[in-house]
């Protein structure tokens, strides 16, 4: 936002401003990058992925629905000595538990009534390759002692099998619980979680990633203007503050989905309605979190307090910000602060940065 009435469209030209104004940043060096964004709090993801996926650590990968981390597995594989190996994924709360232990270590011809032929498991499919098992806390409990055996062992039985198979595999697993509230109420073994979580990494929310925002949201674009060969070439002023405003529950995976959704109906720029998100305020306005905001219960007070500060800023910065028309003079004589405040809270909060 620069200068009083400044229009800003963001497009995938070689004018855009977007392009113009992320280039600096956000050209990426990596696949990780790309996929996942480059903001500060991505920057420790990504050298974590790049430390751990050198070794054959097992990773348990953390974050809400929607926010990654299936992309990080991939990014682990894909970085790892394992990279030309097969990356099978399995999400633990789609199978019934009566056949989990078949989909995991596969089943022997004639073992139960339908096993008309021998089947591997996914033990076996991913071997010189990388295992991922999502959502893992939807594990049932009797195959908890049964996983744990073959990540120590690096063998499986399959089910009516007579010997051990020999599996060279990495396991990588996801949750979106705090496993260790399932361990405590006998949910989730405690030896099988320290098995898993030789090394962790927490992906944060969309929301706490405002500078990736405009840039996922660039690249979900691209993709889909190549897939469905349209040239829509960005998103209005209007659009960009509506989606720096909102608060993604669904995360990355919203994101994408708006944006596929919104460039099908744009003919050359998405604007406002197309992305069909509420402008109003986030849950909580201005005083504080509400209902599906909840404060971290281990933060001391003073770390609480300043949390909700800064969101209730980046709200108001954004609102007044969008009434001048993008001019930080104007704004910063309406909420009484001077000039480089103002641009150092754009920058700090990632509030359209054009």
């Amino acid at each position: 936002m620069e200068g009083e009435g400044t229009v800003m469209t963001l497009g995938m030209g070689s004018g855009s401003l977007l392009k113009d104004t992320y280039s600096s940043r956000v050209e990426p060096e990596s696949w990780t990058e790309e996929a996942l964004g480059s903001c500060k709090p991505m920057e420790r993801i990504h050298a974590d992925i790049a430390r751990v996926a050198r070794t054959d650590f097992t990773v348990l990968i953390l974050g809400e629905t929607g926010s990654g981390k299936e992309v990080v597995a991939r990014a682990i594989h894909r970085m790892s000595p394992r990279a030309s190996g097969p990356f099978v994924p399995l999400d633990c709360g789609s199978i019934p538990e009566s056949l989990m232990e078949g989909e995991l270590f596969g089943h022997e011809k004639g073992s139960f009534t339908g096993a008309d032929r021998r089947r591997p498991g996914k033990f076996e499919i991913a071997s010189g390759g990388t295992l991922f098992l999502d959502e893992i806390s939807n594990l049932p409990a009797q195959m908890q002692p049964k996983l744990l055996r073959a990540l120590q062992e690096k063998q499986v039985w399959r089910v009516g099998g007579a010997k051990a198979i020999d599996v060279d595999i990495r396991v990588i697993a996801a949750t979106n619980v705090d496993l260790a509230e399932s361990i405590q109420s006998g949910g989730f073994r405690h030896d099988l979680y320290h098995r898993l979580n030789e090394f962790n990494v927490v992906v944060p929310p969309l929301r706490e990633r405002g500078e990736d925002i405009v840039f996922l949201a660039e690249r979900f674009l691209d993709m889909t203007n190549r897939e469905l060969k349209k040239a829509v070439q960005g998103f209005s002023e209007a659009a960009v503050a509506l989606l720096l405003n909102y608060r993604w529950p669904g995360n990355v995976r919203e994101l994408r989905n708006v944006v596929r959704r919104a460039a099908l109906l744009a003919d050359t720029v998405i604007e406002a309605h197309h992305l069909a998100l509420s402008d109003g305020p986030a849950p909580g306005g201005l005083d504080g979190p509400g209902p599906d905001e909840p404060i971290e219960g281990d933060l001391p007070l003073k770390e609480a307090v300043r949390r909700v500060v800064v969101r209730a800023e980046r709200r108001i910065l954004t609102v007044i910000l969008r009434q001048t028309g993008g001019n930080k003079a104007q704004a910063a004589r309406i909420l009484q602060i001077d000039y480089k405040t103002v641009c150092k809270k754009i920058r700090d909060y990632g509030i359209c940065r054009a």
